[in-house]
């Protein structure tokens, strides 16, 4: 493996790493009760905006003076590309969170001494 592809491998690793943990992070503040270990549709959504927000290589740039906003990036190729390093991060921060944290959301248990009917 080169150098380049070593160094790729170790950011995407980190950023998911980064990912995961901040959103581990979320799910213990009282303050934001809706996401939790149990959450796992708002976890997911929050795991896509994170990896896409560490993946997607679009740039502005705004000029108080002429007051304008640049945008570049955007060609077809650049967006087909991103989207493709969009899901490829997601795929690495989805298994750092799995190996390290353990599942994006676990199914909640039954309490002590809840009976379970059975047939």
């Amino acid at each position: 493996m080169d150098a380049p592809a070593v160094q790729e491998l170790g950011t995407q690793v980190t950023l998911a790493l980064m990912g995961a943990g901040i959103l581990q992070w979320l799910k213990n503040r009282a303050w934001l009760p809706f996401v939790n270990a149990h959450s796992a549709t708002i976890n997911h959504v929050i795991m896509i905006i994170s990896s896409g927000l560490f993946a997607i290589g679009i740039h502005f740039v705004w000029d108080s003076a002429a007051h304008s906003l640049t945008i570049t990036g955007l060609s077809l190729t650049t967006i087909l590309h991103g989207l493709f390093l969009w899901a490829k991060q997601w795929t690495y921060q989805f298994l750092v969170h799995r190996g390290v944290y353990g599942g994006v959301a676990t199914s909640p248990t039954p309490a002590l001494g809840t009976a379970v009917a059975t047939k």
